[in-house]
This record gives structure tokens, C-alpha cells and sequence, in this order.
């Protein structure tokens, strides 16, 4: 009705927008404003809209034809409480460059119940400053990713996954180290029951222990740049084992050659290695921000009854430091640190401690582990530490007690096993062939689609062009290319990770933009944004694959 509208004119006049921002508003009501936002807003605008009641919903959407409001990407649902469920479709919008998190934008009739909207608003920031930098990680690391996986599969490929441990070793207690200040104060706690205990540490603290006369069972590393190398800089290896993805940095996988366990979350590149020789896929271990979340994995992986966490303090002590006195970061005085900001949280033996925004991330991903587990007892041996829910503090006379008279030889004694029966390194080339091939086609179809878009004269954006020949024949070879594309799923996905993730997102916020009355030629220019992002997918692609598996000499165009 006339009324209707003019309430959602004068609502939608009265909201100051900020570009790439994300909203929440509240309600979805019959949807109609939701669909005036939709339409009065900008192309960097993304909101998700809070109900409180799934049984409203469920009768408007049965009542309402909402199918185009639901398809578009800047639009999300969150239903009943606000938990991670409820936000998971925010990873889209930490894509697209947001710049700030905003209000909750009460709708003119469908705000009933103030308390819950803020705690959506709450939930959403938190949500936010926790997925918004690992997705900011995951696509600028995904062409390092990828070239790291090429260069470690001469190495890798035969590697045990970390799931041939197998789960008879749940009543040995497992624990993971971190490089917090709390480590130098643990070390007689460790020296103790490093025969009783599974220790797991990174590159951080893995100097420490080994100064000190203690062996970790395992090393993990996880990110796959070269700064993590510092970790393992005079530091004598020999004799130690190395858990890592096939990403790892390159150089510390050469250091632990025929000595490493491997893991696999996500990596098209490895599935079409473990397919070709007809082993199973690679154990998905938890990979958010921090390698401590990738242990605390492992330890499910295991089956481990108990679980310690060393170490870990997740704070800034009250005298600036940041981490144990002995690492790579106390070189150069990176142990302390000058930051003041953050957020004021419980400690174990403090009111407060000072947690900054990284260590926020890492918190929240251990309380959002350890919920979600059953049947695990978990304690928290850093005293200076932020206290971290459904981890309680323990000193380090009750866990020596709690750890009691267990052995860990039988979790070496299958470590060893499984490294002296690795085979040997399939011939690469024959693996990645057909897939080589296949984005060459790829390659080629694309860029001669852009070229000849980009070739187009301006007089056929006139809408008297719009069924002009050379438009129409763009048109049928944009499917002609989607058709290349789909004809192999596992191609496509070792395409999409690598460099092409990013060129397709910033093809999606320049495409968002196009428009034009002659809707042929708008649909022409949108498809010449997207053939140049594949076409520079597929060139790095083509390039790192014949720098790393075929022969340096190849050229790739």
C-alpha cells in the first residue's frame, strides 16, 4: 500500500549508510523492508537480518515469494539465538573488504524485543574480529599455499597422515605447549612427566624445551611463510618428528625430510596426489589462525581423555611480556611487548589480564573447541594466563597427580613405526598431467574472450547493439567456457585456491558495479571481468606447476 511504502521511504531516509560497512537489522517481518534495503543501499552494503522466532519465519517465507532477497550475496539470515550457526554466513561479507562493523537498525515494525538485538549486535562484533582475519589470512596466503604444496610434495607425498597414530593412545595424557611467560616457570613440571605425558609444542617454544634437556613427542608448524622459520633456527632437530600440513614453509620441511606426519584440511592439490595413489583423503585438523589450535586438534584426533595446556597464557603480563624468555622472539627483544590495548578479561590467578586482539582470536578458538568436545577433561597450567572456559587453572603439584603413572612409549614406539614404513615418492608429472592440461584449455578460452571483449567499440553499449553479432557470440562463448570448467570438479578446485580466490573476489566487487541499459552488453562486461580473473588464475598456476613438478625449462604460455 501507499502507506506502507512512504513508512519504508522515510525509514530508509532517515539510516546514514557508510560504504562497505555490515549491518544487522532486526526482524524480517514480511520481508518488504528488507527487500527496500536491498534495493536502496549500495553494492558494498551487506546486512544480515536477526529473527527472534523461527515459526514467524517459517510462515512468512511460506506465505511470501522471498527467493531473489534470499539469493543475493549481500544478504544473510541469522534465526533464534545468536550463536556461531547464526553468524556463519558472515565469512562472505569478511571477503569483500567490509571497513567497519555497524549499528543494529531497528525496522519501523518489527522490533519487539531491544535486549536480544543487542546481544546480536555483541555477538556480531565478536564474530566479526574473529573471522575477518583469518578469511583476510586465508586469501592472501592461498598462492604462497599452493606453491609451498608443489615444492613439499617430492618430501611429503609418502607421508603418514596423522590419523595412522591411531586412538589407542586416549589415557596418555596429552599436552600442549605454548611460548607464553608461564613456560619458564614449567619446566621442571615437564621435565617431570615428559615420560608420562604426550608433549606437543610449535616452532615458538620448541627452543626452550629442548635447552632444558626436553624432547617434544611432536612439532607442529602450520603457516606456510618464512617467518615461522625462525623457530627452528640453531636449533638441533635430529631425532625430533614434524606434524605439518603440505603447505608448510619448504625450507623446515627439507630440515625433518622422512621424519614428518601430515595432515590435510583443505588442499585439492594433495586429494588429486592422495587419489592417484589410492590412499585415503588427509585427516582435516583444525587450522584457525594459531598452529596451538592445530595440537589442540591432534589431541582429538587421539582420543586423549585429558589434556594440559602449558604455557599457554593467552595474555600480556602485567610487566609487558609476551612470551617465554627463551625463543626466537627474545632475539631481538619481541618477548615484550608495548601494546595497551585489548580486552580486560579473567585470569587464572588474576582479576584481569590484558588479552590483544590476536590473543582474543586464539581464546575464543580453544573455548569454542573445548565446547564443542565431550567426554575430555581439559586444565589450564598457566598461572599468569587468561583463564580460558572449560579449561580450569591447576597448579603444578595437582596435575602431576592428575597426569599420575602413565607412559608414553607406546605413542614413540608408533611414531617411529609409521615413519620406517613411508613408501616411496610417486613420478609427479604423470599426477598432474591431465590437470595441467585441462587449465591450459581453461587458460586460453578465457583470455581470448576478454581480449575480444576488451577489443568491443563503445557504440555497442547502445541498446540498438544489444543483439549485435559480436555480443551474441561473447555471450555463447562465456558458456562455452563454464562448460570447460565444469567438466572436471577436482581441476577447478586446484584452480579456485590458489591465485584465482583472489582474482574472482575482486572481480565480484568491479561487477557489482556494472550496469547498464543495454543489459547484453552489461552481462559482456561483467563476463570480461571474470575471464580476466581466471586468465591470471590460470597463468600463475600454469607457471608454478611447471616451475615445481615439470620442467624448469617449460614455458607456461
Amino acid at each position: 500500500s501507499g502507506s506502507r511504502e512512504e513508512l519504508l521511504r522515510r525509514w530508509m531516509d532517515g539510516l546514514e549508510l557508510a560504504k562497505e560497512s555490515l549491518y544487522a537489522i532486526s526482524g524480517f517481518g514480511d520481508g518488504s523492508h528488507v527487500q527496500h534495503f536491498l534495493d536502496h543501499s549500495s553494492g558494498g552494503t551487506h546486512f544480515i537480518v536477526a529473527e527472534e522466532d523461527p515459526a514467524l519465519l517459517r510462515e512468512t517465507l511460506s506465505r511470501f515469494d522471498c527467493s531473489s532477497l534470499l539469493a543475493n550475496e549481500r544478504f544473510m539470515l541469522g534465526v533464534g539465538e545468536p550463536d556461531e550457526n547464526f553468524f556463519r554466513d558472515i565469512q562472505t561479507a569478511a571477503l569483500s573488504e567490509i571497513q567497519e562493523i555497524n549499528m543494529v537498525i531497528f525496522s519501523p515494525l518489527h522490533s519487539l524485543n531491544e535486549a536480544y538485538y543487542d546481544r546480536v549486535r555483541n555477538e556480531l562484533v565478536r564474530q566479526y574480529l574473529v573471522v575477518r582475519p583469518m578469511m583476510e589470512v586465508n586469501l592472501r596466503t592461498a598462492p604462497i599455499i599452493q606453491g609451498n604444496t608443489f615444492e613439499n610434495l617430492p618430501i611429503m607425498a609418502p607421508s603418514p597422515d596423522v590419523s595412522e597414530i591411531g586412538d589407542g593412545m586416549k589415557d596418555i595424557p596429552f599436552i600442549l605447549v605454548g611460548a607464553g611467560p608461564s613456560l619458564d616457570e614449567s619446566i621442571d613440571f615437564l621435565k617431570s612427566v615428559q615420560d608420562k605425558s604426550i608433549i606437543v609444542c610449535s616452532n615458538s617454544p620448541l627452543r626452550k624445551l629442548l635447552n632444558n634437556g626436553i624432547k617434544p613427542h611432536l612439532v607442529f608448524t602450520a603457516d606456510p611463510q618464512e617467518p615461522t622459520l625462525a623457530g627452528f633456527k640453531g636449533v638441533d632437530v635430529a631425532g625430533l618428528t614434524l606434524a605439518c600440513p603440505f603447505s608448510a614453509y619448504p625450507e623446515i620441511v627439507r630440515l625433518f625430510d622422512g621424519r614428518i606426519l601430515s595432515w590435510c584440511t583443505f588442499n585439492p592439490i594433495v586429494d588429486l596426489v592422495k587419489k592417484y595413489m589410492a590412499k585415503p583423503p588427509g585427516s582435516p585438523i583444525m587450522e584457525k589462525g594459531t598452529v596451538s589450535g592445530c595440537v589442540l586438534d591432534l589431541s582429538r584426533l587421539l582420543g586423549s581423555k585429558k589434556v594440559l595446556f602449558v604455557g599457554q597464557d593467552l595474555c600480556i603480563r602485567d610487566d609487558g611480556r609476551y612470551y617465554t624468555d627463551d625463543s626466537a622472539y627474545s632475539d631481538y627483544g619481541g618477548h615484550y611487548s608495548s601494546i595497551s590495548q585489548g580486552h580486560r578479561l579473567p585470569g587464572n590467578t588474576q582479576e584481569l589480564v590484558l588479552v590483544e586482539g590476536r590473543l582474543f582470536v586464539y581464546l575464543k578458538t580453544f573455548e569454542q573447541f573445548i565446547g564443542e568436545q565431550s567426554g575430555v577433561e581439559y586444565r589450564n597450567l598457566a598461572r599468569t594466563g587468561a583463564r580460558i572456559r572449560g579449561a580450569p587453572y591447576m597448579n603444578y603439584q595437582d596435575a602431576m597427580a592428575w597426569i599420575g603413572q602413565t607412559s608414553s612409549v607406546v605413542f614413540e614406539e608408533k611414531i617411529l613405526a609409521l615413519l620406517k614404513n613411508q613408501t616411496s615418492t610417486p613420478f609427479l608429472e604423470d599426477i598432474f598431467r591431465p590437470c595441467r592440461e585441462h587449465i591450459r584449455k581453461i587458460f586460453e578460452k578465457s583470455f581470448k574472450a576478454a581480449w575480444n571483449t576488451e577489443k568491443l567499440p563503445e557504440k555497442y553499449s547502445d541498446l540498438n547493439y544489444s543483439e549485435n553479432k559480436a555480443i551474441i557470440q561473447l555471450l555463447t562463448d562465456a558458456n562455452e567456457i563454464n562448460k570447460t570448467i565444469d567438466k572436471n570438479k577436482d581441476f577447478w578446485s586446484v584452480l579456485f585456491e590458489g591465485k584465482t580466490k583472489g582474482e574472482v573476489i575482486r572481480y565480484r566487487r568491479l561487477a557489482r558495479d556494472i550496469d547498464f541499459p543495454n543489459k547484453n552488453w552489461a552481462a559482456v562486461q561483467r563476463n570480461k571481468e571474470y575471464f580476466w580473473a581466471i586468465s591470471e588464475g590460470c597463468h600463475w598456476l600454469l607457471q608454478e606447476m611447471d616451475r615445481k613438478i615439470f620442467h624448469p625449462e617449460t614455458s607456461a604460455v
